[in-house]
């Protein structure tokens, strides 16, 4: 179902942006939010008169349909804890219409309201609750607390989806069900794509190996003397437990070869590992390892089991969004300050500039010829780079 907006909120705390994950990128400022476990990863938490603030308006109230979906949460305090969520509908005027929805502080409902002419429908949990017909021009929609002993605004907020269509209650249904499962990508291409399925994995989200740090080690005192005030660290060493069937002998081989092949190409292979619907993890390897294969001929299905073994060169890095629609938004800009060191930018269309350093205010940009989804991935000694500014999505500052 395609969103015209759609905010996660699973930024990290301290973070001053929330970033709008669908195309029309209309990303938010926020203003004395905090971010705290939520509904699905992280969630924006509200108190009194914190605010985030989202820079473009990408729905048009008046359009004949659109829907909107949320989770939210009233939050608990010691005395006076709201124990009513109210949608507000506004035509202008003395024309509004209201909605509330009982609630218990603490807990995480979904909320969504649908739009189709002068119908609106609102639902809570996926249940349909109430319908209003209006065929005024819709000034403005909010969903409020009905709490009047203190702060407004005492609340959390995950998952907020904008529609351009009019959802039923099946579709709700089955947004509310969708769960990311596992996927593994090589060059962007499914294993399953070759035949190849993933049981299990090891060393994906392991701290690599620390590199032996500088030591001196002195005649009349005890033990050593070590520099811990500059950690580097080892190569990642990632190992997919993986199985191929295939219906045949002949088809065996000839999924095997073509699997094998892949690791055959210059450069790095890519490997996406889809964990969550917007922040997958993402490694650039090669593969040193024979693929042995453990399996068993028969005249029917025919399965083998082996164990995929990966390096990461450079297990430290930085991993953006850019999403290109048209000509006008085709290129990604960085402008940082690398420290005097230097970085690779691995930007996920196959291109790669290696070495680059840039000192503050310098800009390196790179322009995809096709519309998608990429992910440029930054490798090097992150944690030196200041005055980072990018007009991609962060999404992990550090993996």
């Amino acid at each position: 179902m395609e969103k015209i907006f759609q905010m996660p909120f699973d930024e990290s705390e301290g973070a001053t942006v929330t970033y709008d994950y669908s195309p029309n990128r209309a990303d938010g400022v926020v203003n004395g939010a905090h971010f705290v476990p939520g509904k699905n990863g992280n969630a924006i938490s509200f108190d009194g008169t914190a605010t985030d603030e989202v820079q473009k308006n990408v729905m048009a109230l008046a359009q004949a349909e659109w829907s909107i979906m949320a989770w939210v949460m009233n939050k608990e305090i010691t005395t006076g804890s709201p124990k009513r969520l109210v949608w507000l509908l506004n035509f202008g005027g003395d024309n509004f219409k209201e909605v509330s929805i009982d609630v218990t502080p603490g807990s995480w409902y979904n909320v969504a309201l649908t739009k189709r002419n002068g119908v609106f429908t609102f639902y809570l949990n996926s249940a349909p609750i109430a319908v209003v017909n209006n065929n005024g021009t819709l000034q403005g929609v909010s969903l409020n607390q009905d709490y009047y002993g203190g702060d407004y605004g005492l609340g959390c907020l995950d998952d907020v989806n904008i529609y351009g269509v009019c959802l039923s209650q099946m579709d709700i249904m089955n947004e509310l069900a969708t769960t990311k499962n596992h996927a593994y990508y090589i060059d962007g291409v499914d294993l399953k794509d070759y035949g190849v399925y993933v049981s299990g994995s090891k060393g994906v989200v392991n701290r690599p190996k620390m590199k032996k740090p500088y030591s001196l080690s002195w005649d009349n005192y005890h033990g050593e003397a070590v520099d811990l005030q500059h950690k580097y660290f080892e190569p990642r060493e990632i190992t997919l437990q993986c199985f191929i069937k295939a219906d045949n002998k002949n088809d065996f081989i000839d999924r095997i070869t073509k699997f094998e092949a892949i690791f055959d190409k210059p450069g790095t292979n890519r490997l996406v590992i889809d964990v969550h619907p917007v922040k997958p993890l993402i490694y650039e390897v090669y593969c040193t390892d024979q693929i042995d294969v453990d399996k068993s001929w028969s005249d029917s299905l025919m399965v083998g089991t082996f164990n995929l073994k990966f390096i990461e060169a450079e297990p430290v890095k930085r991993i953006l969004k850019h999403m290109r629609t048209n000509a006008s938004n085709a290129t990604c800009e960085i402008t940082m300050d690398t420290g005097l060191k230097y970085v690779n930018i691995y930007w996920g269309d196959g291109s790669v500039d290696f070495d680059v350093c840039l000192s503050p205010g310098q800009t390196v940009s790179h322009t995809y010829q096709e519309n998608g989804d990429y992910f440029p991935v930054i490798t090097g000694d992150i944690d030196k780079i200041t005055n980072f500014h990018t007009n991609a999505i962060i999404v992990w500052n550090k993996l």
